[in-house]
């Protein structure tokens, strides 16, 4: 995860390290010095485009719903 780019601070503070494939060689292979200089640039804003949708990331339980049994 890093900061998020303008694009994404009205959804949330963080996003995560998105890669261009001229990257991908280095960020697999590469020093962890390497791997850090990636989470600390922002991927550009112009290359994100945000759909919204009703449907949540996560369903919700239903408050009167029974708690998950642990084995």
């Amino acid at each position: 995860m890093t900061d998020c780019n303008e694009a994404i601070r009205p959804v949330h503070d963080r996003m995560p390290v998105l890669l261009m494939p001229e990257e991908y060689d280095r960020w697999l292979n590469g020093s962890f010095e390497e791997a850090l200089t990636s989470q600390e640039r922002r991927f550009p804003d112009d290359l994100i485009e945000i759909k919204r949708t009703s449907e949540l990331w996560v369903k919700r339980r239903s408050p009167d719903a029974e708690p998950p049994t642990l084995l």
